[in-house]
């Protein structure tokens, strides 16, 4: 058969996909495969096709094909990662998206995929960096901004969910998931401020009066005055240094280090050698935040005791 029929065929099969003409589509690439078996945008039309049909098996079957027949390729592992997603099979979608890494480092839809397949797994902080990196190679990946905010969502960071709900908007303003998404979180924020005691725990007076408990604290001099809020002032000046370093660690070291750890991972053998001295530095990231962690409770509670025992002194 001559290279205008066989155009001529494809053509036919493209207008039959459009039309959503499933099967016609499928009996014309399948006409084609048979006069050029190695053909790959036929073995591409009609994966296409199957994947429209959910005939996944099939689907997957052509996909792989192309993998042999353009080994450089990522877009046939992107694919079966894609439908592995669609499945629930995440674990396979991941060994599909990691090999797609390997033959692009830069690949917004397979980190894409990737989040996807994270989630999937309950993974949320891989799904987070995943997305991430889909983003940091197409910034203005509607898809990914939402999905992202749906992870912080389930996380329970409002803020950050709603920074990806407004991306999204800000990029599609017609993306009613994110208007929506947006709404509820605001009414959920609304509902969280309103069961806040202003007062807080240590000067919940009604609950005092409740338990028929009075308040009453220190008579102190002077002196002694001077010197409390001296000491007050030095624990406060010590919770906010090591709140500062908190967030310090964590933009700097720890998220940087959990992208590369990543990378080396996904990326496969090439970049397994340097997963060992990646992981050394997330762990000592890690070591460094949880002392920080320690730290910083200490002084609140020490905040917290130095408060009751004020608040208790001259008591029954």
């Amino acid at each position: 058969m001559s290279d205008s029929k066989i155009r001529e065929l494809f053509q036919q099969a493209r207008k039959h996909l459009k039309d959503r003409d499933i099967e016609q589509a499928v009996i014309i690439y399948q006409r084609i495969l048979s006069i050029k078996p190695a053909e790959k945008k036929a073995h591409a039309g009609i994966a296409a096709a199957y994947f429209q049909s959910k005939q996944y098996q099939d689907a997957i079957r052509h996909f792989e094909e192309l993998t042999r027949l353009s080994p450089a390729d990522a877009s046939p592992y992107i694919n079966m990662g894609a439908i592995y997603n669609r499945t629930g099979e995440y674990k396979q979608a991941l060994n599909e998206l990691r090999k797609a890494v390997q033959k692009d480092k830069k690949s917004a839809d397979a980190f894409y995929n990737m989040g996807i397949a994270h989630k999937g797994l309950n993974q949320l902080s891989m799904a987070v960096t995943a997305y991430k990196q889909a983003l940091l190679f197409d910034p203005d990946m509607v898809d990914a901004h939402f999905n992202l905010g749906n992870v912080y969502l389930e996380m329970k960071n409002h803020s950050q969910a709603h920074s990806s709900f407004t991306r999204s908007l800000e990029i599609s303003p017609q993306f009613k998931k994110a208007s929506n998404a947006l709404k509820l979180l605001d009414i959920e924020s609304t509902k969280e401020k309103q069961k806040i005691n202003p007062f807080g725990r240590l000067v919940d007076e009604k609950s005092l009066r409740k338990k028929d408990t009075s308040i009453s604290t220190k008579d102190m001099s002077a002196e002694e005055r001077e010197q409390d809020r001296r000491d007050i002032h030095n624990l406060c000046e010590e919770i906010k240094e090591a709140s500062l370093s908190i967030v310090s660690d964590l933009k700097k070291g720890f998220i940087p280090n959990l992208l590369n750890m990543n990378r080396c991972i996904s990326q496969g053998e090439k970049h397994y050698s340097e997963l060992e001295a990646a992981n050394d530095k997330f762990q000592k990231t890690v070591k460094s935040l949880s002392e920080m962690r320690k730290l910083l409770k200490h002084r609140v509670l020490e905040i917290r005791a130095h408060e009751e025992l004020m608040n208790s002194i001259g008591l029954d």
